[in-house]
């Protein structure tokens, strides 16, 4: 058994990385949001799906911090974490925490059905198409929280955080379903990026130039999201159906926040370093902002940008091949 005083010291490690990475991933989230309801350039299907899961992940980031005050009051003034008051206090986080898995994979369902009907997707009924999309993570988010409450029990926690706040059973499902969408983004990305290769191998130079920038985002993504979420959402659901000791699982599952911080802290750095539209965009609301912080921004040259945005929109794969939101509102 893990005594207090070992656990004591990794709340201290595991929150010390995530007070660091919360400065980044606010400021950076925030501005995203923002940009993205400032420039009705931005507001594209794409764009507004990943403003949603930036706005997600701000409130991930916030409730991070609750998580944290029961580290911290747990470890310095010896309170004791019971299960059912972290659950009552963190319960709409477990439904944000779904939320944002579901909306990695609404991202990448989105984007392979704009490269296989690159004309229909532009007459979608954006409402319509939204509500269609977001049912699954909606309900899984819902689904898993309404469980927690039917489980809902006292009993001592090392710490408080999503997985640790469900009851193991409840928990034990809440992984299976994680792992599925994240089985499935991968699957829609790798064939996202299978799909835009063979199409560059048979169109013109211009089109396969496109494609090419395109490749390269999607190799990125794909390679952040492996790092970050699939591989430790898939050890964890390994070890909880081959039944590793639960002290165990909950020490892994406690260090797993920290992937967990950089994959809610990322989004707006990944749209500065592979977009040249962004990141002009950031740049201008940043110096408006703080002239200062705006002039230390790292300036890329336009050939390492990917096409996120506009170039995105402007070719027959684009992600972006759809009319703004305003233009589908009739």
């Amino acid at each position: 058994m893990i005594s207090e005083d070992t656990y004591r010291i990794h709340r201290i490690i595991i929150y010390c990385f995530v007070l660091f990475l919360e400065v980044f991933g606010l400021f950076g989230n925030i501005n995203l949001v923002v940009l993205t309801i400032r420039k009705k350039s931005l507001r594209t299907k794409y764009g507004c799906i990943l403003g949603i899961l930036a706005t997600l992940h701000t409130l991930c980031l916030l409730y991070e911090l609750v998580d944290m005050s029961f580290s911290v009051a747990a470890s310095y003034y010896y309170y004791k974490i019971d299960r059912q008051t972290c659950f009552l206090v963190i319960f709409p986080y477990i439904f944000l925490y779904s939320m944002q898995t579901g909306t990695i994979w609404v991202l990448s369902v989105d984007l392979l059905i704009t490269i296989l009907y690159p004309i229909k997707s532009r007459n979608f009924h954006v409402p319509v198409y939204f509500v269609i999309l977001f049912l699954l993570p909606v309900a899984y988010g819902a689904i898993f929280v309404g469980f927690g409450f039917m489980y809902l029990v006292e009993e001592a926690l090392p710490m408080c955080n999503p997985p640790s706040a469900l009851h193991p059973i409840v928990r034990s499902y809440w992984y299976y379903v994680m792992t599925a969408f994240s089985v499935l983004t991968v699957i829609f990305y790798v064939s996202a990026f299978a799909l835009i290769y063979f199409k560059g191998r048979r169109e013109n130079t211009d089109l396969r130039f496109i494609e090419r920038k395109a490749l390269n985002t999607l190799k990125y993504l794909i390679l952040l999201f492996l790092m970050f979420r699939f591989i430790t959402i898939t050890i964890t659901s390994i070890m909880i159906a081959i039944r590793i000791d639960q002290e165990v699982v909950e020490m892994v599952q406690n260090y797993n926040v920290l992937a967990v911080v950089v994959a809610y802290s990322q989004n707006a750095y990944i749209c500065y370093y592979r977009s040249s539209e962004y990141r002009r965009l950031l740049s201008e609301q940043i110096s408006k902002i703080h002239p200062k912080l705006g002039a230390l921004l790292p300036k890329l040259s336009n050939e390492s940008s990917s096409i996120v945005g506009q170039r995105w929109r402007n070719s027959t794969v684009s992600i972006g091949q759809t009319k703004k939101i305003k233009d589908n509102r009739h």
